[in-house]
């Protein structure tokens, strides 16, 4: 059953006893909303102008822009790193090295979980020359890619941020293998 006044037509629910009489006289059926006198719109509203007008009021204040969490920053990229990610869990620094080339590595940071220390497939490599950058990024969108372990991974460049801490801190000890598990990193 619909309600029957207009071209309202929201569904009214009618109990079994009510049923005969919704069925002799369906123009008596009216839903809830035109019981309480609400009437719809007759014409859609003009949400783009709606904004653009909410926005001319917000947009007198000058420093409103400048304070805007998601202000768009050009990208600015390390020209000496390359972000490596699905990288099968039997990968090694050894191999990575000699799939992008044994002279162009110099170190390589696996990237963990921060809560449960487990390894999921992507690190960062720090190179040899910007110019090496260039030339994996290219090969890796070749039809061939680049593969560790059979597998093709996928490459991208490494855009700086702001408030990043130097990953490649010459303090920590090189690790050959990503680590494997979750052991916790914070033991207490």
């Amino acid at each position: 059953f619909k309600c029957s006044r207009g071209l309202c037509g929201v569904p009214v629910i009618v109990c079994t006893s009510c049923t005969t009489a919704a069925v002799t006289k369906p123009a008596s059926l009216m839903c809830e909303l035109c019981r309480e006198g609400y009437k719809a719109p007759s014409e859609v509203p003009n949400l783009v102008a709606m904004k653009r007008a909410a926005e001319k009021m917000v947009g007198d204040n000058p420093t409103a822009s400048e304070q805007h969490p998601l202000s768009k920053k050009p990208k600015v990229y390390y020209k000496d790193r390359i972000f490596l990610r699905r990288v099968p869990l039997t990968a090694t620094f050894t191999k990575i090295k000699k799939s992008l080339g044994e002279d162009k590595v110099r170190e390589l940071v696996w990237l963990v979980d921060k809560e449960s220390g487990a390894f999921y497939g992507s690190c960062v490599v720090l190179l040899a020359s910007p110019s090496d950058v260039k030339q994996i990024v290219d090969r890796s969108l070749s039809q061939g890619g680049v593969k560790v372990d059979k597998k093709r991974i996928k490459v991208a460049e490494v855009f700086q941020k702001d408030d990043e801490d130097e990953i490649f801190n010459h303090s920590s000890p090189h690790k050959e293998y990503p680590p494997i598990g979750a052991a916790m990193l914070n033991t207490q």
